[in-house]
């Protein structure tokens, strides 16, 4: 949500880059292996690409290592109005609902 009110949903296409996609393949093929290993049936599945890519989604859905708006906006390259409240709205592998981020004190300076 931004200062003056309006909204805007992100979706995870939003972030994606070269090294979310080179993580999806490495978890891939991970698994491809391990199955492997368990059945004796070689190759790449569907399945573990599928499995990789909400394996990935999940990791990257956690807002940065911040609890301030602007902050977030800043990391993520979002310019423009300035954004005073975010929260997750995609739903986790345990059915957990999303989370919101709320302006704290500083508590220090995260890299």
């Amino acid at each position: 949500t931004y200062a003056n009110g309006d909204k805007e949903v992100l979706y995870f296409r939003d972030f994606n880059s070269g090294a979310m996609i080179q993580n999806i393949v490495d978890r891939a093929k991970k698994a491809a292996i391990k199955s492997l290993l368990d059945t004796k049936q070689p190759g790449l599945s569907v399945r573990h690409l599928l499995d990789a890519i909400v394996d990935e989604f999940a990791e990257n859905e956690d807002l940065p290592n911040t609890t301030n708006p602007d902050d977030w906006a800043r990391i993520s390259g979002k310019k423009g109005e300035r954004i005073v409240y975010i929260r997750t709205l995609v739903t986790g592998k345990n059915q957990e609902s999303g989370r919101a981020i709320d302006t704290a004190t500083n508590t220090g300076q995260y890299l």
